[in-house]
């Protein structure tokens, strides 16, 4: 199982939109080094997966191919609507060739999944994300996630069996900084909502999982990802006291990356060009995460 966290970061005349999860998978044990999100080989786009991983990452990888199969995905010229779709079709048709079931089985189990496409569409000039999630008649179903739009206040969407919890602590986190809330009625509630963003807060509320105890099937490091309006899509190496991870792995020692480092510290996300790059300089850049 996992905790993903999606929002949108709003400034004065430009958007991003974040994902950050954990990297724990579970299931009779613990393993705290796993990729939860992905970008496949579109522009501008990305995924996240929770639910059973075998289930989830053979989603991934079908979506990497359809992106290969059919250069207008591969390209980013047909929209990410019509990707979703497409996803949709083929992954419930991939079930269907599923075997060697047990004996007095005559239809595979319905998986426990979530998987979330997520990115720019290019066609309505706006973030869109779907969730693909199976009934309990075992049908896959795609559903386009609303919590993105900027009528909703402070809209984030989780996906994972720590959802709830993550809601929660978000709500307490908002009422201990005293957040505005707007309410429906007012008349000047669309403008409100509009105002009330979030910056930070879900990837507080993702660490503060992680390091609960209590929360046995959120761990590991976490992972961030971008996506921006003019294109492309970055994913992020975390930075601790105790080393570099990307994708829930540790970064060894002696290991090259060229990704961008991401730090937290004290509210803000700190970002770095690489230090660790074969093309590396003495001097590094640094500064709060302010990239327009």
């Amino acid at each position: 199982m996992t905790l993903v966290a999606l929002w949108v970061r709003r400034h004065a005349t430009l958007s991003e939109l974040v994902a950050a999860s954990d990297s724990r998978l579970s299931g009779g044990e613990s393993w705290d080094s796993c990729p939860k999100l992905v970008t496949p080989p579109r522009p501008a786009t990305a995924m996240a997966m929770s639910g059973d991983a075998t289930t989830a990452y053979a989603f991934l990888l079908q979506a990497m191919n359809a992106c290969l199969l059919l250069d207008g995905n591969e390209v980013g010229r047909t929209d990410i609507r019509y990707l979703a779709r497409k996803l949709s079709d083929m992954y419930a048709d991939s079930r269907h060739g599923v075997t060697d079931l047990p004996a007095a089985q005559n239809r595979p189990d319905v998986p426990e999944l979530e998987v979330v496409l997520f990115g720019w569409s290019w066609r309505r000039l706006r973030f869109e994300a779907y969730s693909y999630r199976y009934d309990s008649s075992g049908t896959l179903n795609m559903h386009p996630i609303r919590d993105l739009e900027e009528s909703r206040p402070y809209g984030v969407y989780f996906a994972g069996d720590g959802r709830d919890a993550a809601k929660a602590r978000l709500r307490d986190l908002l009422d201990e900084r005293g957040a505005p809330r707007p309410l429906r009625g007012q008349p000047d509630s669309a403008e409100q909502a509009k105002r009330a963003n979030l910056d930070w807060e879900p990837l507080e509320v993702l660490q503060d999982l992680i390091e609960d105890s209590d929360v046995r099937t959120v761990g590991g490091m976490p992972q961030l990802l971008k996506i921006y309006q003019y294109g492309l899509s970055a994913a992020f190496v975390w930075r601790t006291d105790s080393g570099d991870f990307f994708g829930g792995r540790e970064v060894k020692h002696g290991e090259r990356f060229d990704r961008r480092i991401a730090r937290f510290a004290e509210g803000t996300l700190v970002l770095q060009h690489s230090d660790r790059s074969i093309m590396n300089t003495t001097d590094q850049l640094e500064d709060t995460d302010d990239e327009h």
